[in-house]
């Protein structure tokens, strides 16, 4: 059994029935390293910093959850410090950069840990960020008992400014983060109910989706006998440079996409509440497409980017929301990131359940569970409630009017639209193969839509 400074001073002077009981109660909550190590829950209030605050770029932003909002300081060196809290037993840190959109700018930093904040233990010297990587970054150490975390920052490698979008501690210890006892990170309980759309290819074509969207369908869209996920078939789709769409109007559409679509606008609409699920393989080969890879995504009746996508990086997915006002365009009233997967697990299938309750205001509700085909049960990446998931404005011209509902937004009239499917791949234009470009190809299985977890877990087989 192994043992830390605060499981030993619980035992002292226990009986040894107690004393059992105490040790089983530490284990359970991973307060020793016997489990996989679990993320430290550090509040906005335990992190500090001596730096001058620039603007909205607060300390708070570096543990809200987020990739698209950071915590900036300058000075060389700078530092920002985290406490858990409580004291653990730390085995690493995951850090995302701001790059300014920068392909090559680079973040510099020390990593030290201490009990008391007055004596510290460097961990890592003279780390250097990956360059043109905007996701979450490990970085390893050997694990130690620690309550704090400092991050010397030492400038980028344009300027003296430090840019972190998020901090995040792994470890062991009371406040790691854990699922609570009805399983708040896994399944939800069994609530029968049933599919009504489904769109999982096994006719053998795409007759279950309104459409194809391609440059060439013929050369980006194949339904293929394998891989396959469930059932008897699955769809390939695949993005080269230069596969953008044509409109009726001879304009073409941003980026370069295939998606297969479910067109009608009002299919989920306002203060509908549904769950997704489908299956999506990324090849051994699969690269990183530029900017973004949007894989799945419910996209209103405007012009801006979709309320929620679900985008592939080099090795991981992130959700991408935009919602809530639109007035502005960008960033949007709800502007968020979240990376879900730090591993793109490319070979093997991955399985997504989704649920959204589609609202403008502040009462709407976005959940994502995972497994891989070879796990028997999803667990929880991602829980936002008391979110906007549909899009809102009081300027009509930002959207389409025969789709716009009317919807009173914090006192002001406006309206909202519904959303509508598209799932494949889309992507950032893209320079020639030639020019450094690449290819990208997927492949989606077992796309359905059901009135409960239970019924479209079901549709895993």
């Amino acid at each position: 059994m192994k043992t830390s400074p605060w499981s030993a001073f619980l035992l002292i002077s226990m009986p040894l029935a107690l004393q059992l009981t105490s040790c089983l109660k530490l284990a359970d909550h991973n307060m020793m390293p016997d489990g996989p190590a679990g993320r430290f829950k550090i509040p906005a209030v335990n992190v500090s910093t001596p730096a001058a605050v620039d603007g909205g770029n607060i300390k708070d932003n570096v543990v809200d959850g987020s990739l698209s909002t950071r915590w900036s300081g300058e000075g060389n060196p700078q530092y920002i410090t985290l406490d858990l809290g409580q004291p653990g037993k730390i085995d690493y840190i995951q850090m995302g950069f701001h790059t300014a959109g920068s392909a090559t700018r680079t973040s510099s930093f020390d990593v030290a840990v201490s009990l008391d904040s007055l004596v510290w233990t460097t961990v890592l010297v003279g780390k250097t960020s990956a360059p043109g990587n905007t996701d979450l970054q490990k970085f390893d150490f050997t694990d130690l008992e620690g309550k704090y975390v400092r991050i010397t920052g030492h400038g980028n490698s344009q300027s003296n400014w430090n840019s972190y979008t998020e901090i995040e501690v792994w470890g062991w210890g009371p406040t790691v983060e854990m699922p609570d006892e009805t399983g708040g990170t896994g399944e939800p309980p069994y609530v029968a109910g049933t599919i009504d759309v489904l769109g999982n290819w096994d006719t053998g074509d795409a007759s279950q989706w309104d459409g194809i969207s391609a440059r060439s369908v013929a050369d980006q869209f194949a339904v293929v006998s394998s891989p396959v996920r469930q059932g008897s078939h699955a769809a390939r789709f695949t993005v080269r440079p230069g596969d953008k769409v044509q409109k009726a109007n001879g304009s073409f559409t941003s980026g370069e996409r295939a998606e297969a679509t479910l067109w009608n606008y009002r299919r989920e609409t306002l203060n509908d509440e549904y769950y997704y699920g489908w299956s999506t393989l990324f090849p051994d080969d699969w690269t990183e497409p530029k900017q973004w890879g949007i894989f799945m995504q419910w996209h209103a009746h405007t012009s801006i980017s979709p309320p929620v996508a679900f985008s592939a990086r080099a090795n991981s997915v992130r959700v991408e929301v935009s919602s809530g006002n639109i007035v502005n365009a960008y960033p949007t009233e709800f502007e968020k990131t979240y990376t879900i997967l730090n591993d793109l697990h490319k070979g093997q299938w991955n399985d997504f359940i989704v649920r959204v309750k589609f609202r403008p205001d502040t009462t709407g509700i976005l959940e994502v569970w995972h497994k891989l085909k070879s796990e028997s049960t999803f667990k929880k990446v991602l829980s936002l409630k008391n979110i906007p998931t549909l899009q809102w404005t009081s300027n009509v011209n930002q959207l389409e009017s025969d789709y716009k509902i009317p919807f009173n937004l914090n006192g002001v009239d406006g309206y909202t639209t519904g959303t509508y499917i598209q799932h494949g791949l889309y992507r950032q234009d893209t320079p020639s193969v030639e020019q450094g470009g690449n290819i990208n190809v997927l492949y989606q299985d077992n796309w359905s839509r059901g009135t409960s977890f239970s019924a479209v877990k079901a549709t895993f087989n």
